[in-house]
């Protein structure tokens, strides 16, 4: 009978996290449960360490090599915490190696490698896995790292996944590449870009997801404190405005200004809310989504690395607003913000694609959102003022303070008109086709109108009736005939009048300008009798 417990001890031990010094390199690795299927290697950021990703005490089990670690302790970081308990339950056992200098460091690239490969080796052989398929994901400095691997000897690597940072693609002919990056970081979103084209022109297995700002809900705060304790720092962000209405940041939480809210009611011994240290601070910055090592992808990431599908980016139907969950499409993954307004009828949601797809690839990242999909944004029964606050938790989700191009068509006409008045939406340009309304719009906003003049639906009689906004616009397109569509022949002038982004000269901030030169394309087409400027 005493054979039982001794049996479980031994087990559990076999499965606790272990420590080890491979030729100087600090690496931690813990083994699953059940059939080992492969190997998870972690890479830490900058200002980070292998013992991030590990906790102190696990099941009532204290990890006595986390006070003689490089760093002296182990953080248990949230978001690496649970990428490593879901690489567990798959299978998986989850390595990491402090790089640099072993100690709140960034990664020294080529230079780190050889350790790393050496660590692999150590692990493999410490858990008699000599042919195990190593995965490896990093982020920051250590999504770079990571993206160095693919030239690296003795691996068997089977998938790279780089969070919030571009690599070196041209040292990867083969393996299969998976980005997650965030909205708000455009310099890493155009880099990723340029690498997937990379990737893809050489047939190597690339996507991307784009983790997108989170709502601070007591749930989402217990992650790092209890349920109670949540609730009353949920309501001192509430009450200090740190969080909107929606429940969303209100600023960078790098600009420290939530620590004061939190200060009141967590005890330094619970958590220092130091940057790079803190379990609050790191679920602050994924919640902002600028720059964060983040865990939201957890089953796509091992789903991709076994070489399934998986779904890009959000759900269709995963888009929270105000009003509810709503099914958006979504075009490019970074750029200036542009968002598509269909028209009233079902039928009509998919009619914007042909023009959003062409605007991302120039440049802009689009969103269609289906106001069909919710039962309270029908056309006809959201308002302006609803539709204004749908469009801003939108915004929200992908990171932008403004709307760069706003289309809207026949009743998405019309409630783009109003919407161009609301000044929290910033709106800088406006393309409307067959409007069911027509309202004056500020100076400030560029506007475009497209009609056919055969429209019996929407006819373009409505439009001539307001001779002073047509004085306003910068380009009323019509075409003989056509309908109540939009049709393909507006694309040419809609690229035109939108000025894509790729278009636009880029600031080392990542910010776009207007260039020096001028276009004159529009003359062109004013020339053939298709605009009136």
């Amino acid at each position: 009978m005493r054979l039982l417990p001794l049996l479980w001890a031994v087990s559990a031990a076999a499965h606790r996290p272990q420590y080890a010094k491979v030729s100087g390199a600090e690496t931690l690795w813990q083994r699953p449960e059940g059939e080992v299927k492969g190997i998870l290697f972690i890479a830490h950021g900058c200002k980070h360490q292998a013992t991030d990703v590990f906790s102190e005490v696990t099941d009532g089990w204290k990890f006595e090599s986390c006070a003689r670690s490089n760093f002296g302790r182990c953080l248990a970081l949230p978001e690496e915490v649970e990428m490593r308990n879901y690489a567990l339950s798959r299978g998986y056992v989850v390595m990491a190696v402090s790089g640099g200098s072993g100690v709140q460091s960034c990664w020294y690239g080529e230079r780190d490698v050889d350790k790393v490969v050496e660590a692999v080796a150590h692990v493999r052989q410490a858990e008699n896995l000599a042919t195990a398929p190593l995965l490896a994901m990093g982020a920051s400095s250590g999504g770079a790292f990571v993206g160095l691997l693919p030239a690296a000897q003795d691996l068997n690597l089977k998938c790279i996944v780089p969070e919030i940072m571009d690599v070196q693609s041209d040292l990867n002919d083969k393996v299969p590449t998976l980005f997650i990056h965030m909205p708000r970081d455009h310099r890493t979103a155009r880099g990723v870009k340029e690498n997937i084209q990379d990737l893809q022109d050489r047939n190597v297995r690339v996507t991307e997801l784009s983790a997108k700002p989170r709502r601070v809900t007591s749930e989402f705060l217990q992650k790092c404190v209890t349920a109670e304790l949540a609730k009353k720092l949920l309501r001192s962000f509430e009450e200090g405005g740190v969080i909107d209405s929606s429940g969303y940041l209100q600023e960078d939480p790098r600009a420290r200004g939530w620590v004061s809210a939190a200060k009141e009611l967590l005890p330094e011994e619970l958590d220092s809310l130091e940057p790079d240290e803190s379990c609050l601070a790191e679920l602050m910055n994924v919640a902002w989504a600028f720059h964060e090592f983040t865990a939201e992808f957890a089953p796509q990431i091992i789903d991709f690395c076994e070489g399934k599908d998986i779904t890009r980016g959000l759900p269709t139907d995963g888009w929270q607003t105000s009003l509810g969950s709503m099914q958006v499409e979504e075009y490019g993954r970074s750029g200036p913000l542009a968002i598509a307004i269909h028209g009233m009828a079902k039928s009509m949601v998919t009619e914007w694609d042909f023009t959003a797809q062409h605007l991302a690839e120039e440049g802009y990242h689009v969103l269609v959102p289906n106001f069909h999909s919710n039962k309270d944004t029908r056309p006809g029964k959201i308002s302006a003022d609803s539709a204004a606050a749908v469009l801003l938790d939108l915004m929200k989700l992908v990171g932008s303070s403004k709307i760069s191009l706003l289309m809207g068509k026949s009743w998405g006409g019309g409630m783009a008109s109003a919407l161009v008045n609301k000044p929290e939406l910033q709106v800088e340009k406006m393309v409307l086709v067959a409007p069911a309304s027509l309202q004056p719009w500020p100076a400030s906003c560029r506007a475009a109108l497209f009609w056919a003049e055969d429209d019996a639906v929407v006819p373009i009689k409505n439009a001539e009736a307001q001779p002073e906004l047509l004085q306003k616009l910068k380009l009323f397109h019509k075409e003989r005939t056509g309908g109540h569509r939009i049709l393909d022949t507006y694309l040419p002038a809609i690229m035109e009048f939108a000025e894509p982004p790729a278009l636009l000269e880029v600031t080392a901030e990542g910010e776009t300008k207007e260039p020096a030169h001028t276009r004159s394309s529009l003359y062109d087409h004013k020339a053939q009798g298709k605009l009136a400027l």
